[in-house]
């Protein structure tokens, strides 16, 4: 794909860390006093800068093995002939080859292999020109006389970057270069580069993703740690350059975002790249915490390729990154000529193109009244360059990564905003230029002088989150700037379960002497009184806490509304560092699922749920009860079982109740004439199994009654052909049960999914469970659709369904590298109608239809609960289901920051 568009000149580097330029505040507008930036001065005539480097000239090819998946011995023989560079495994189980030599039909030819398809390889979005005498940063700050080589020019036809730094500088945030290299020596670059908290450099892959020491990101083309590209790197260092260069440091200029910290991606060299290659690293970015990922390249993509393109981009929406995409410098309407990543319609994607110092449209500029979201800077920029020194570069991929750098900001300002939110304010933010109407969506030119800065200056300092079990007391210190008001705070606890950080309900926290209980958010709310500044604030949190990882949470209310974002850090308690119990289970048996007290043998134990699954009687019910009028054998009283029946769900010894069906359960297609609806009491009886007549089980919909329509998650019907599942009789059209368990399958351990019925439109949050689901584990739904994996640890691994047609589909579980997998065979049915358990697609927590109410009479929301290892009450929480793995690896020992929740 084309890079997109650099023409430009080169500063000569005079040597690594020797200073090339002099500050010269004053000759620029705005720059005045802390905002100086160092401005280029150089002699009159200046080297030629010959494009961004030479290519690698291998041609890639998308290889399938004819056993589905491309294991590491496949990959092996494949990495063995002859011309063959490399070969690495994509996201989707196929090979990604890169060769010199062997043709198309003479890899087809090869032992195991399925198929081939050429991979396409696209233009970065640029070119270099003639060299001209250094230009000053005019993109930042236009004085009207420091655009060289431009005219005419405009005053202020510029993105007022000096204002957007009195307001956020990036600082702790990500964006991910995803091009064809970097520079980490440049003096100008200097701690900007990205080290991946899990991962040390070395041979060793320590996180588990198949990537051996991806310390500071991943070289795709070659398969290597090796971020730079040593001569191919040109181009991605240019936009690395344009996002984040250090300021205030004596060398060079400014990036956008002068604090941000760069991720670099390699996906190509010199002026190409590889569309599945990007691909990959966009999944990448969204997978290591990239706030923002820039794809300043682009073409006319077909078919798996821009399946798989624009796969990675729903992925990286699922995880809250934008993408940023460069229009194209081919001068075209992007409403009729399309290319990709630029004309994908996903909401996460902005398209940017370039513009003059005369605030024109640039006339290499692609441009489009309902494709091109806006236009940004891109003639003749100043930036890095990777021999160490600078140049001036043009084009729609020059301007882009202004926009990229921008949204960082924006996100610094706006830490609790969704994506859409983050990209509605940019947008709202263009200046609007005639010469833009009806060439993009907004009409304007990107200007990042209207951020806020109050939200962007609070934060939290975390201490002390370590502890022994028992009494924990982690310590919360505030700042930020001064804003007079009634203040609270919203303080959060999270717990780590089955893979997945769930909010901790009921839990007695006391703060200055006051005992608060978390709510069903694991939240508790505590008022700070009026202040004019929370500078200097800190609050020591207590409560009892078991062996576990925590995730503890602040945010600062004023005058009920949130000032800055929700911070959270990691409180360990206990030795963390052994497996802790799982639940209180046996080996084998369901994680999440707890056993307080006596559990009927195939039932759900009183009061437990099965992760992922609904809990119907949440309001109103009293931790410990069972749901849907079960209890614990020997109990009476208000929705107990009334003495001298059997547990509901199961058969008395030795007798059969021909005709009735177990309540909350499918009855496997009969029913017995004369009886009432399956799941209910005819009145004035009591048949054995249903609650006392007369008593109401908090939860359920009446006095004697069950749910109807609900399933009793966790038992088996005797007869059952699938493990854990629900044998219908013939021409019985009862979907499965909302929640699977299986006896271990594979290498996994897996034990269960849940839910097992999920929409056709996809979008459904599944859980699968096991004993030893790898880190960075992969699903795939039926032979070929690829699942977005939000999480996955050692006891689970959550993902998002694909849209499939109706029917019954196997469920594989990948480790990160393919050699080994679990199949649940016919793990989800797939049905129009998801109401019989299935989450419902587009909710952010996953949860279920209220299984406790009848649709249209009014019943109460739903809850997705879990029970702790030691009876803790657990619900799921959109916010704290967001922390993944890598959470875990953040150090606050002695005290940390906390990440953006």
């Amino acid at each position: 794909m084309d890079l997109v568009g650099h023409q430009g000149s080169r500063l000569p580097a005079h040597g690594r860390g020797v200073r090339v330029v002099a500050v010269v505040a004053a000759a620029l507008t705005g720059f005045g006093g802390a905002a100086a930036v160092d401005a280029l001065v150089g002699p009159t005539t200046l080297p030629v800068a010959e494009g961004f480097g030479p290519g690698d000239g291998l041609t890639r090819y998308m290889v399938t093995a004819a056993a589905g998946d491309a294991t590491p011995e496949f990959l092996a023989g494949l990495d063995q002939q002859d011309g063959v560079g490399s070969a690495q495994r994509l996201f989707d189980g196929t090979a990604l080859v890169a060769v010199d030599g062997p043709t198309l039909p003479q890899l087809r030819a090869l032992p195991g292999v399925a198929a081939v398809e050429l991979s396409p390889s696209v233009p970065v979005f640029g070119t270099a020109s003639d060299p001209y005498y250094a230009p000053y940063a005019w993109h930042l700050e236009n004085t009207g006389s420091n655009a060289y080589g431009q005219s005419p020019v405009v005053a202020d036809a510029d993105i007022d970057g000096s204002v957007g730094w009195d307001a956020a500088t990036g600082a702790g945030l990500i964006v991910a270069v995803v091009d064809t290299g970097f520079d980490s020596d440049h003096p100008d670059l200097a701690g900007s580069l990205w080290t991946n908290p899990a991962e040390s450099c070395g041979s060793v892959d320590v996180d588990g993703n198949g990537l051996a020491g991806d310390c500071h990101g991943w070289n795709f083309t070659t398969n290597s740690p090796d971020v730079d590209n040593g001569a191919g790197g040109g181009h991605g260092t240019s936009v690395a350059g344009v996002i984040g260069a250090r300021k205030d440091n004596g060398v060079g200029s400014a990036g956008v975002a002068p604090d941000v910290t760069l991720m670099p991606l390699v996906i190509g060299s010199g002026e190409g790249v590889d569309v599945n290659l990007g691909a990959q690293a966009i999944r990448y970015a969204a997978d290591h915490g990239a706030a923002v990922v820039n794809a300043s390249w682009g073409g006319p993509v077909t078919g798996s390729a821009l399946d798989n393109l624009r796969a990675a981009v729903a992925y990286a929406e699922a995880k809250g990154v934008l993408v940023v995409a460069a229009a194209g410098n081919d001068a075209a309407d992007r409403d009729t000529s399309l290319v990709y990543p630029a004309s994908l319609t996903e909401p996460n994607v902005v398209t940017v193109g370039n513009s003059t110092a005369a605030d024109t449209v640039a006339a290499s500029s692609a441009y489009g009244a309902t494709s091109v979201d806006l236009f940004a800077p891109g003639e003749l920029v100043v930036t890095t360059s990777n021999d160490g020194g600078h140049q001036l570069v043009s084009g729609t991929s020059i301007a882009a990564p202004q926009v990229a750098a921008a949204l960082a900001l924006h996100r610094a300002t706006m830490p609790t905003a969704t994506i859409a939110e983050l990209r509605a304010a940019l947008l709202a933010d263009v200046d609007p230029i005639a010469a833009f109407t009806g060439k993009s969506v907004t009409g304007g030119r990107l200007n990042v002088s209207r951020l806020d800065p109050g939200a962007a200056s609070v934060g939290y300092q975390f201490t002390s989150m370590t502890a022994p079990t028992g009494p924990a007391t982690p310590r919360v210190r505030a700042t930020g700037p001064e804003l007079a008001g009634t203040y609270e705070i919203v303080l959060g606890l999270g717990m780590e379960h089955g893979g997945e950080v769930w909010a901790l309900s009921g839990e007695p926290v006391t703060v200055a002497g006051t005992t608060l209980t978390t709510d069903d958010a694991g939240q508790v709310t505590v008022p700070l009184g009026t202040l004019t500044t929370v500078e200097g604030l800190e609050l020591a949190p207590s409560a009892d806490l078991a062996l576990g990882r925590y995730a503890l949470s602040a945010q600062l209310l004023v005058d009920g509304q949130p000032f800055g974002g929700t911070f959270a850090a990691p409180l360990l308690v206990g030795d963390t560092s052994a497996p802790a119990p799982d639940g209180g289970t046996t080996p084998g048996s369901d994680p999440g699922r707890t056993d307080p007290g006596t559990t009927d043998p195939g039932t759900t134990g009183p009061g437990t749920t099965e992760p992922g699954t609904t809990d119907p009687g949440t309001e109103g019910s009293t931790p410990g009860t069972t749901d849907q009028g079960t209890s614990d054998p020997g109990t009476t009283g208000p929705g107990t079982t009334d003495p001298g029946t059997t547990d509901p769900g199961t058969t008395d010894p030795g007798t059969t109740d021909p005709g009735t069906t177990d309540p909350g359960t499918t009855d496997p297609g009969t029913t017995d004439s004369g009886t009432t609806d399956p799941g209910t009491t005819d009145p004035g009886t009591t048949d054995p199994g249903t609650t006392d007549p007369g008593t109401t089980d908090p939860g359920t919909s009446g006095p004697g009654t069950t749910d109807p329509g609900t399933t009793d998650p966790g038992t088996t019907d005797s007869g059952t052909t699938g493990p854990g599942t629900t044998d219908p009789a013939p021409g019985d059209s009862t979907p499965p049960p909302s929640v699977v368990t299986y006896p271990e399958v594979g290498p996994f351990g897996l034990t269960s999914i849940s839910p097992a019925v999920v929409s056709t439109a996809g979008g459904t949050r599944v859980t699968v469970t096991g004993t030893n689901v790898p880190d960075g584990a992969r699903v795939r739904i039926g032979g070929t659709r690829e699942a977005t994996v939000v999480s996955s640890d050692s006891t689970s691994v959550v993902f998002t369904a694909p849209e499939l047609v109706a029917g019954v589909y196997d469920v594989f579980v990948f480790g990160p590298s393919g050699t080994e997998s679990s199949v649940l065979t016919d793990g989800l049915t797939y049905v129009e109608d998801p109401a019989s358990g299935g989450s419902t697609p587009g909710t952010d927590d996953g949860s279920t239809p209220d299984s406790g109410s009848t649709p249209g009479t009014g019943g109460g929301s739903s809850l997705v609960t879990a029970v702790g290892p030691n009876g803790e009450r657990l619900v799921r929480s959109a916010a704290f289901g967001r922390l993944g793995s890598s959470f875990w690896s953040l150090d606050c020992s002695t005290s940390c920051r906390g990440v953006l929740l």
